[in-house]
């Protein structure tokens, strides 16, 4: 394929076209805006379904929705299906499990992790099952009551990791695949004062990263088959030299299982590190966002491009990754509204 399609979400406001189509060429890295869709709320997160055919995404204000859509990119078309309450406030985050029958949301205000069916047609069923999360953390400002951040599957199962920033926990749940019910397996704590807000598995082994967002740090675990996570390493994010404040924000793994990529915001920056052989990390280096607060980022397929939302600086930039893994020269910037999330359509 010499072109992808993206989604981009962001911080706009309900009038604009908060919700924007790309066209992406894979050969020269020229992103193309296709069209945009108004009509929702800060439409921060999306999911994309599976098949390619619908997406989901959060109104991330306070009694926030979940929105689905259809869409078909190569006739430029995106509509509305319908809408649910998302359950709690700000909703930060969805999922949608690999069978596509699951979508799996959690709001960060209000604290709920929850399952909703989907429907053949891509639309959101009635909320089936919610767990409230409890307790705070050492940062007064940051973590005074559970912030639930994302909701991540453990490949192959039914299992997902929801990192909790307020309460400084990674847990582990079980989904019934029939019924939606969701069942704590495990909790883990990470460092004191932490936040710890998104993560990515390695494609192939029982590894998993995890980005903390408020001291800017990357834990490294072992997972086990029934989603124990076991530590491995703990890496900064940005040089101790660094004078600025820094909230790190997003993380993922290239398809080949090569290397990892978190961004800075305050820094701003992309973090490149190589997996070793025992699925620890070694500092590649830092490359700059190419803007300013780089809220979210996607890895094209075939591990060439990174496209990268900046969101106080209103672009999207694209990056070119060297042979070495890391992300270096900027190719295109392209002026969107507070983009802070970038979606491939599979």
């Amino acid at each position: 394929m010499t072109a992808s399609y993206l989604l981009t979400g962001s911080y706009s406001s309900e009038k604009e076209p908060g919700i924007k189509l790309w066209e992406f060429e894979n050969t020269t890295g020229e992103l193309t805006e296709l069209m945009g869709i108004a009509g929702i709320e800060r439409p921060s997160f999306i999911a994309v379904h599976p098949n390619g055919t619908s997406f989901v995404a959060t109104s991330e204000v306070g009694n926030g929705e979940l929105v689905s859509y259809w869409i078909h990119p190569a006739a430029k078309k995106i509509v509305e299906i319908n809408r649910q309450s998302s359950n709690g406030d700000h909703p930060a985050h969805v999922t949608i499990d690999e069978t596509g029958q699951w979508l799996l949301a959690v709001t960060y205000s209000g604290a709920t992790v929850n399952s909703y069916p989907l429907r053949a047609n891509g639309a959101i069923g009635d909320l089936a099952a919610s767990v409230k999360h409890v307790g705070s953390g050492a940062n007064a400002e940051r973590q005074d009551a559970a912030h639930p951040h994302s909701i991540i599957q453990f490949p192959g199962k039914n299992l997902f990791l929801v990192s909790d920033l307020g309460t400084d926990t990674i847990c582990t749940y079980k989904l019934d695949a029939d019924t939606g019910a969701l069942t704590l397996k495990y909790k883990v704590q990470t460092e004191e004062g932490a936040g710890p807000r998104h993560l990515s598995f390695h494609p192939t082994e029982p590894l998993v990263y995890s980005l903390n967002e408020i001291n800017s740090t990357l834990m490294v675990y072992k997972v086990s088959q029934d989603g124990r996570l076991e530590f491995l390493q703990l890496l900064p994010l940005v040089p101790d030299s660094y004078p600025g404040e820094n909230t790190s924000a997003e993380i993922a793994v290239s398809s080949d299982g090569l290397f990892v990529y978190a961004s800075n915001r305050g820094h701003d920056s992309i973090a490149s590190f190589a997996i070793q052989d025992n699925g620890t990390l070694e500092n590649i280096g830092l490359t700059g966002s190419g803007g300013e607060g780089p809220r979210h980022f996607a890895l094209i397929p075939g591990n060439v491009w990174m496209v990268v939302a900046n969101e106080n600086s209103h672009t999207l930039v694209v990056l070119k990754v060297v042979d070495s893994g890391a992300p270096c020269t900027v190719e295109n910037i392209v002026q969107t509204t507070a983009p802070v999330c970038v979606k491939v359509i599979k």
